[in-house]
């Protein structure tokens, strides 16, 4: 094993010890089939149905990642970005990554342990990780400097040769880097190289080789894997431009005894305590997306279509600007998503935080003088319109403009604005008692009636309008699309 400095990261390429294949290799051919959560996607600047697109299978240039990348090395250099927010930058410069790669999040394996308090007074035991494997999939190609780049800037900035080791390991024919820091735990190591037309990041001791294994077949792929295939095609994910697969039952077998009561809460909160695996995955028909689903349960796989190009409303489609790219109109119960999703992300915190959250929401409600069930979710209808227009000038990956269908303007006006008005008194209150300076949150109404967030940067805005609660990535862009929107649905 050979000890090199820390910051040296090789810029040239990794030597690739095999060909590249004509027929592109998937994705899913590098992942284990017996991996837990995996999301993958095309790369987002080619999504755009125009007929300038590059004709090679990936783009040339990397403009998104140098654009990020400078603005957010003026703002370092200029002492603009508090500690606090660094590592929110860091990720920000990382994000066109995925816009100009085709690409693949893996949750490998998991487990977890309980940690009993100190504090005799103290009865709410917590959870810790006790391992985890992840993975991030990168079709570059060979143009893989740009992620080197991204690897040593991070990397440069939070370790240092004092506390941390880069070697070069093997996996067989394969060569990889791997960083350890002696300021984590043991199995807390990074690993990253070349496979292919691929380039490889994990985290976690042994997560690069099982990547490696699978790509030499010593591993089943989760391509491989019988459900998988047969999950795919119902749910066409041969043509999918973006897909979500969960393990549930390798998930509740991996985390253990343990986590099982917080996972059942999780499940139960997303309607899927009965579901085994799960498949979505997003298509294309022209400019307009299909949005599909398959999963198991009960012994049988069932099959759903939440967005079918084919049935879209023609009043709804009338108020997606012309100039949008990428379009979808779903048909899902919006309970679900802005009911269900936040009662699964409370689920999986600890019985404190669930109950610090429970007291901040009651007493929001209270403030409020609202039920947030009877006064705004019940108005909500069954109809989300989705579209990327104003697009984003940094091509920030999933930067919509979201109409969800409501029944009673004034109703949900009036909940939002106590709602709001209620959650930017908490953030008030809770930053002067913490003494918080920097990065302070902040919920602002313009006098236009558009919310807002105020985090350093303008951020999400909403509005109501007659037959719409919009919401879009920042003021002046949900001004853009509600040009669009208000002409065109009276």
């Amino acid at each position: 094993m050979r000890r090199t400095p820390i910051l040296t990261i090789f810029l040239c390429a990794l030597p690739s010890l095999a060909q590249s294949i004509p027929d592109q290799r998937p994705l899913t051919s590098l992942i284990p089939a017996d991996c837990l959560v995996v999301y993958s996607a095309k790369p987002y600047q080619l999504l755009a149905p125009t007929t300038s697109r590059p004709t090679d299978t990936q783009p040339t240039g990397g403009a998104g990642v140098s654009s990020i990348a400078t603005i957010i090395s003026f703002l370092n250099a200029s002492g603009l970005i508090p500690d606090e927010g660094q590592v929110f930058a860091d990720i920000a410069a990382a994000l066109p990554l995925l816009g100009q790669f085709e690409h693949a999040l893996v949750l490998l394996d998991a487990s977890s342990r309980v940690v009993t308090p100190s504090d005799p007074g103290d009865t709410d035991t917590s959870l810790r990780l006790s391992q985890l494997q992840s993975a991030i999939l990168l079709r570059t190609n060979g143009q893989h400097r740009v992620v080197l780049e991204i690897l040593n800037r991070v990397i440069g900035r939070y370790t240092n040769q004092e506390v941390a080791r880069l070697t070069e390991e093997r996996s067989g024919n394969l060569k990889y880097q791997r960083l350890v820091d002696s300021r984590l735990v043991g199995w807390a190591v990074w690993e990253w190289g070349r496979i292919d037309d691929f380039f490889v990041i994990c985290f976690g001791e042994g997560s690069f080789i099982k990547i490696a294994e699978t790509h030499t077949r010593k591993k089943q792929s989760l391509a491989d894997d019988e459900w998988f295939k047969r999950a795919s095609k119902r749910a066409h994910g041969d043509t999918a431009i973006a897909q979500w697969f969960i393990a549930y039952t390798r998930v509740k077998d991996r985390l253990g005894t343990a986590t099982q009561q917080r996972v059942v809460n999780v499940t139960t909160a997303l309607e899927c305590e009965d579901v085994s695996a799960d498949l979505w995955t997003i298509g294309r028909e022209g400019r307009a997306l299909s949005w599909f689903r398959c999963y198991r349960t009960d012994g049988e796989d069932v099959t759903r279509s939440y967005s079918d190009p084919t049935k879209y409303p023609s009043d709804l489609r009338a108020i997606i600007p012309d100039q949008a790219e990428n379009i979808a109109i779903i048909q899902v119960p919006t309970k679900w998503l802005v009911d269900n999703l936040p009662r699964a992300w409370l689920a999986a915190q600890s019985e404190g935080k669930v109950e610090f959250w429970q007291r901040v929401w009651e007493q929001i409600e209270r403030d409020a003088g609202i039920d947030i069930d009877g006064n705004l979710i019940a108005h909500l209808g069954n109809n989300v319109v989705l579209f990327d227009y104003p697009p984003h000038p940094l091509k920030v990956p999933f930067a919509l403009t979201v109409a969800i269908e409501i029944n009673d303007r004034k109703a949900v006006t009036e909940a939002t604005n106590a709602l709001l008005e209620s959650w930017s008194r908490y953030l008030d209150e809770r930053a002067e008692r913490l003494k918080t300076t920097l990065v302070r949150m902040k919920v602002k109404r313009a006098d236009d009636g558009i919310w807002y967030l105020q985090a350093g940067i303008l951020g999400p805005a909403m509005k109501v309008t007659d037959r719409f609660l919009v919401i879009s990535w920042s003021p002046e862009a949900l001004r853009d699309a509600l040009k669009y929107i208000e002409k065109r649905s009276n």
